[in-house]
């Protein structure tokens, strides 16, 4: 029989098992078809020949009440000397009556400001053996320059590294000496790695724990072995329970821990590092720790190991679960997770009731619990089963943290959208807005609170809500309260980049600000990051952040620009020279007229944070994070040569197609915003889907704020209100002046 054929027959028994096996016989999982492969030819909108249909990257994931730093690419804009650090590349400077593109030199810098012409050119190979993660090269090299800074700064790089050979004793140095260093913590937490008692003395290992408290479950081990040869067993006790739980340990360090601590672990210490393992997903490491369980735990971690890790005989495993081990939070939560992740939502439903009489004080992990409650009550949302949906939201039998204030906020958004329950809304509601503190949040639940006051006439609550949120009018929800109050006024943002000039002067002498401006000179800035971000927490009373930002733009990355922007104090954040950067984008393509000046801005803004070599893992480049199959589509209906390499090399180059692709979406949509926006991120299908089964706001069948929080994904909800947002935001900047809201959707 012919590969091919054999290869598709046992295709298609995988399939057919995969359907017709329940919880017990999920054989073989097959892997979900990428999506990211797709390309969409035809939809039934007109010239769609160049619309993607793919899901939201990681990179444009924004949480709630956490903004995500993404890792990003190296620049190659390069300067000649300190002197030569402009801004004015991009147009930072308000007023400015046009943004300014800004240029790219090709060339690399010949002489450096910090280092001599030797050292130099030692430290450019150094570099390349970095890039190729030769790090015995690079260290190799670097015994050769001189400059005592750029060896500091090498080993700083090198001790960050996971796997890395270095020993105790060069963290050890490095800390004493460094100890001001930016992620000093993370490489302390690496230095526990490194202890082994026949390189140290148990006297010296106690001495530095002293000094540096143990960051993680190792190092409790490792000073607990040190205290054991020195006899201290009422040390040892304490230390090797807290820290047995929670401690990466490989395979042949588990052997030798055990044997080590015979005496003092017990079988509860063995449970306690199963159980944390299985809520932690570390389903091979968990399956070591079975031989160590007694009977009845090992049946039940086993269960748990082949739930989440998809293996053969689930039912099987959950059968020989003892009785009075069968209704534990975490089995329960693996079937729970194993269920929703297939469709099942009555087998899901069924779990969730079962488990939703459990008190706050009786919950374990409820964050990972949420999540799923979470998953479900959003797909009863979209079946239009309100009700139950409500009561999954609801039921989360949670009383403080994060997760809590997302249950109450969606259990308070289904009673007031879907339920016409107005009064349930505004306790869940209230509870949501009195557990948050970033601005995003506030201004949601200010505006969710004055919508809710809104509809039971109460028109004195409802405007005091709508002035909260207002305050906050760099966001979405901000925005909106700001419309509800103040329909058809001027919004006007105030410029509060302020620092204290003679702190200025302290700042540019500290060291790592030479680092930063020496990666610039070595076309690395990509590993400036770090610094940057440790440079803009020095000294925030006295505007370190502002001035770490304007570092940022000096050395060309003014993504870190904007990420140190959006990490500083709300007082101060709105940096419009570094939070939102211009550049020039095309007015014409083709003879079609292009989307204004601020859409485009504020999608870069949120797509590569201005980074031109921006790469995402989905093969996303540029600066407008585009597809290459995509690009060379829209080139040729733009008439524009196709280069890949153009996409991260020339930002206008990018910036035109991203242009004719958005204006293509905006015309395919007749003008309307979120769904272009939406389409951007997760392709003009998924928008297509979702206009189909939640609902049409062009056709008055329900609200495009509602429309935009029924969204799947939650990244392409975050995707859409943000660069909603940052639209107004970029009008206001461009236009000089306070400027109305008049179109907030269209």
């Amino acid at each position: 029989m012919p590969y091919k054929l054999i290869s598709l027959v046992f295709l298609l028994f995988i399939s057919i098992i995969n359907n017709t096996y329940s919880e017990n016989e999920f054989l073989f999982p097959v892997k979900k078809p990428s999506i990211f492969k797709k390309i969409e030819s035809k939809i039934t909108v007109k010239e769609n020949k160049n619309l993607p249909q793919r899901k939201p990257t990681t990179q444009n994931k924004i949480v709630e009440e956490k903004i995500s730093i993404q890792d990003t690419k190296t620049e190659k804009k390069v300067i000649t000397s300190l002197k030569e650090i402009k801004v004015g590349n991009i147009s930072f400077l308000l007023p400015q009556k046009k943004p300014v593109t800004y240029k790219i030199s090709s060339k690399d810098i010949e002489k450096s400001s910090i280092l001599n012409d030797k050292d130099f050119a030692r430290a450019k190979e150094v570099i390349k053996f970095i890039n190729a993660k030769k790090w015995n090269s690079a260290l190799k090299s670097t015994k050769k320059i001189k400059n005592i800074e750029f060896r500091n700064l090498v080993t700083w790089m090198y001790l960050k590294t996971t796997g890395n050979s270095a020993t105790f004793n060069d963290y050890k140095n490095f800390i004493e000496q460094h100890g001001n260093y930016p992620r000093i913590n993370r490489i302390k937490y690496l230095a526990e790695q490194k202890i082994y008692l026949k390189n140290s003395s148990p006297t010296s290992v106690i001495n530095w724990f002293q000094k540096n408290p143990p960051l993680g479950g190792i190092g409790k081990i490792k000073l607990a072995e040190a205290y054991l040869e020195q006899g201290k067993t009422d040390k040892v006790k304490k230390l090797i329970k807290e820290g047995w739980s929670t401690a990466v340990i490989s395979k042949n360090d588990l052997g030798y821990y055990r044997a080590k601590f015979k005496k003092f672990i017990t079988s509860d210490d063995h449970i306690n590092r199963a159980d944390f393992l299985a809520w932690e997903r570390k389903y091979w490491d968990l399956k070591r720790m079975l031989r160590y369980l007694p009977k009845d735990e090992r049946a039940l971690y086993n269960a748990r190991q082949i739930l989440m890790s998809n293996s053969y005989g689930v039912d099987s495993a959950i059968t020989k679960v003892p009785a009075h081990l069968k209704n534990d939070p975490g089995l329960a939560y693996d079937r729970l997770r194993w269920r929703n992740r297939r469709g099942r939502l009555e087998g899901s439903l069924e779990i969730l009731y079962k488990n939703s009489i459990r008190t706050s004080s009786q919950m374990v992990r409820p964050d990972k619990w949420w999540e799923q409650r979470k998953s479900v009550a959003r797909t009863l949302i979209y079946k239009k089963r309100y009700k139950t949906a409500y009561k999954i939201a609801s039921e989360h039998s949670m009383s403080s943290g994060p997760s809590f204030a997302e249950a109450e906020w969606l259990s308070g958004w289904i009673a007031l959208s879907f339920l016409n329950s107005p009064e349930y809304a505004i306790n869940h509601f209230e509870n949501f807005y009195n557990n948050v503190g970033y601005p995003i949040s506030l201004a949601r639940g200010a505006y969710w609170l004055g919508i809710t006051y809104k509809t039971l006439s109460n028109s004195e609550l409802s405007n005091k809500y709508f002035n909260e949120g207002a305050k906050f009018p760099m966001t979405y929800y901000g925005q909106l309260s700001f419309n509800e109050i103040k329909p058809g006024e001027n919004f006007e943002l105030i410029d509060q980049s302020f620092f204290d000039k003679d702190y200025e002067k302290e700042f540019k002498k500290n060291k790592l600000v030479n680092h930063v401006i020496l990666l610039k000179e070595l076309n690395a800035t990509k590993y400036s990051k770090d610094i940057l971000k440790h440079l803009a927490t020095l000294n925030v009373e006295k505007g370190s952040e502002v001035l770490a930002a304007k570092l940022s733009t000096a050395v060309e990355r003014y993504d870190f620009a904007i990420q140190i922007s959006k990490l500083a104090p709300y007082e101060k954040r709105f940096f419009n020279k570094y939070n939102y950067p211009t550049i020039s984008t095309p007015k014409i393509i083709n003879k079609k007229q292009m989307p204004n000046p601020e859409v485009i801005l504020a999608i870069i803004r949120q797509e590569s944070e201005f980074d031109r070599k921006a790469n995402s893992w989905a093969g996303a480049r540029g600066m407008m994070q585009l597809m290459k199959p995509t690009a060379k589509l829209v080139a040729k209906q733009a008439k524009l040569p196709y280069s890949i390499s153009g996409l991260t090399r020339d930002p206008e180059y990018n910036i035109k197609l991203g242009s004719y692709y958005f204006n293509s979406l905006i015309e395919n949509y007749n003008g309307v915003y979120p769904f272009a926006i939406a389409a951007y991120n997760a392709g003009p299908n998924r928008v297509k889907t979702w206009r189909k089964v939640n609902g049409d706001p062009s056709k008055g069948q329900l609200s495009y704020v509602n429309w935009i929080e029924l969204i799947r994904f939650k990244e392409t909800r975050n995707y859409v209100q943000r660069v909603l947002e940052n639209i107004n935001t970029y009008k206001y900047i461009l236009n000089k002046e306070p400027v109305k809201i008049d179109s907030f959707f269209n």
